[in-house]
């Protein structure tokens, strides 16, 4: 048995398989995530809804981590409990981190965090980010070893490309409420705890996920049967496609919500999508910023009839 991270072509590996298995929804969903995060950090009100349904998810894996750390009593939820203590530690939680972003991403609407909290907890989720949730947890109820698919993708998916993230939203800082005592920079670090997973830097989180990916290898390599494997391969995929649906149903609920409404934030928020949809060549998308500037002039000429 191998002590070390399984080498790219060591094909007994769980997390090679699961790579190997989900490589064209991984490529679709990050080409994706690419668009879209561009197109979010230009508007903070997008930024921010995405983060809190990424709180939801996190928070459903993590109830059921905790319930099976805490509480199996099947022997599948005692299978993955042995497993998940060889590789699981509190420094990957995510639903916390989050809670802090959110925090300051809502300070303005909710400057008490007992107020903000009252919210998250009442908040009626859209379908598919509702449906999403209880999937995570039906799922793992159902068949507690597949929790492993969601160690993988997505927690991994945060080590390889968050640093990335993080970057990008650090020269982003008009994202973020202004704070009187704070400049932009401390605000933004005080904000970016979703992507952030050591606070002594760099090499701790490399260090961390060598552990992270050591231990995982370590504890499912001989630990499942290969139909659980695949059952968490299965999964695996699953996930892909229902981020793909949560941040497609993002977007449209932004475009419904602001449609009829003839505002600058429409305006912006239209252009911007159209500017960034891939299936548009480079002369559709130069007669998109002309038609965009055409669409303001008229704007402002609306708004001075109306006023004037």
């Amino acid at each position: 048995m191998t002590s070390t991270i399984p080498a790219p072509t060591d094909v007994g590996a769980l997390a090679n398989r699961i790579n190997f298995h989900t490589r064209d929804q991984h490529n679709k969903i990050d080409a994706q995530m690419s668009v879209k995060f561009a197109f979010a950090m230009k508007h903070g009100f997008i930024y921010r809804q995405g983060i809190l349904a990424f709180y939801y998810i996190f928070q459903a894996i993590e109830q059921e981590i905790d319930r099976i750390l805490e509480n199996a009593e099947t022997k599948q939820e005692l299978q993955t409990k042995e497993i998940l203590n060889q590789f699981w530690v509190d420094d990957f939680r995510r639903s916390d981190k989050i809670l802090q972003d959110l925090e300051v991403l809502y300070a303005k609407e909710y400057p008490k965090k007992t107020d903000l909290h009252e919210f998250i907890q009442q908040n009626v989720l859209p379908m598919q980010q509702q449906a999403f949730v209880d999937y995570v947890h039906q799922g793992i109820q159902n068949s507690p070893t597949t929790v492993l698919a969601y160690c993988h993708v997505l927690y991994l998916a945060l080590f390889a490309g968050g640093r990335v993230m993080r970057s990008t939203v650090y020269r982003s800082t008009g994202l973020f409420p202004k704070f009187p005592d704070l400049t932009p920079e401390e605000v933004v670090r005080r904000g970016t705890n979703f992507f952030t997973f050591s606070s002594e830097g760099v090499t701790a989180e490399n260090q961390l996920r060598k552990d992270y990916k050591r231990g995982y290898e370590l504890a499912t390599r001989q630990g499942l049967t290969e139909e659980q494997k695949l059952d968490i391969i299965e999964v695996s995929n699953a996930i892909f496609e229902w981020n793909t649906r949560v941040i497609s149903e993002l977007g449209e609920i932004n475009r419904q919500e602001l449609m009829g409404k003839l505002s600058f934030k429409l305006i912006t928020f239209a252009l911007d999508e159209w500017k960034h949809t891939e299936k548009l060549s480079r002369k559709q998308k130069s007669l998109v910023l002309a038609m965009g500037v055409m669409i303001q002039i008229l704007a402002m000429w609306w708004m001075l009839r109306r006023f004037f």
